[in-house]
């Protein structure tokens, strides 16, 4: 089956890029959205707009979703007028979205049923990657699949990585946000601490990537935190349940993740003070508001 006609469901920060950059790369791109209004926005460009799940999934022969969470996924995929209603035979269906291991693997045998070869295929690169389509894919599947999806890949990120068998790229994407988090938390939490004991926050900085822990991630968070940028590239509530989803897939491969748990407890604070809908880079903003010091004010005397 041809691959050339593309449906692309959950157009949010990362999907509506994508999207985009699969129509510029020639594909004839269907859209869909719960939120219509977003699904709109992108006729003008020449992307057709379906008004339901099913209605894709009987035009598209590659299903492509970016929605938020587990509950997102299953109704899209599995609902009443979902993907499954109406999938057949030969096509392809690439999961972008950051969900569990359990639900890809679910997804892979309701629509194996079918015919249907699946891929999970988180991203990252932020919204910045999905702009510039240089996106890193990290990618669960198998190599005919994989074979397949390759064009539609090459659209939308720079890099794919073939992690193994269908869960895999999911396996690798929550464990490398687990990172994501520790590393913006202990970064975070160090610039404060230099700047309100009154030395220069960007000496701290120049430190930390003149040594051999430097990461062009710092140059990124540094960036944004000393210039109270914290516009949104990765939600708060996203990475919340990215954590959780983690966590109990520690827990069901009895792996102790202390650092992980722990971390999920400042996203739970920044929540809890209304943050959920910002970058994460705003955590550390309710451990600012705590100690009376913004990082880049002037420090104790």
């Amino acid at each position: 089956m041809s691959t050339r006609h593309v449906g692309f469901l959950g157009l949010g920060l990362m999907g509506s890029r994508m999207a985009k950059n699969l129509k510029a790369k020639g594909f004839e791109v269907t859209v869909w959205n719960r939120t219509r209004a977003r699904a709109d926005e992108l006729a003008p460009l020449g992307l057709h707009v379906a008004s339901t799940p099913a209605e894709v999934a009987t035009v598209a022969d590659v299903l492509c979703t970016c929605v938020a969470d587990v509950p997102a996924l299953r109704e899209v995929a599995l609902g009443a007028q979902g993907l499954l209603s109406t999938a057949r035979s030969g096509q392809l269906f690439i999961d972008f979205s950051t969900v569990s291991v359990p639900l890809v693997r679910e997804l892979g045998a309701a629509f194996g049923a079918k015919g249907v070869d699946v891929i999970d295929a988180p991203v990252t690169g932020s919204k910045n990657g999905a702009e510039k389509g240089t996106l890193v894919i990290m990618a669960g599947g198998s190599d005919a699949a994989m074979a397949r999806a390759d064009a539609v890949f090459k659209a939308v990120g720079e890099k794919v990585i073939h992690c193994g068998p269908l869960g895999a790229g999911t396996q690798v994407k929550l464990a490398g946000n687990g990172l994501i988090a520790a590393m913006l938390q202990a970064f975070s939490e160090g610039l404060l601490l230099t700047s309100k004991a009154g030395v220069d926050p960007r000496k701290f900085i120049e430190v930390v990537q003149a040594s051999g822990f430097r990461s062009p991630y710092f140059d990124f968070k540094g960036k944004a935190l000393l210039e109270r940028d914290f516009s949104t590239h990765f939600e708060v509530d996203l990475m919340h349940k990215d954590l959780t989803l983690l966590l109990e897939n520690a827990a069901a491969n009895r792996v102790p993740t202390p650092t992980a748990a722990s971390v999920r407890e400042a996203y739970a604070l920044a929540r809890a003070a209304g943050k959920g809908q910002d970058d994460i880079g705003a955590v550390i903003t309710t451990f600012e508001a705590l100690c009376g010091h913004r990082i880049g004010d002037r420090g104790e005397e």
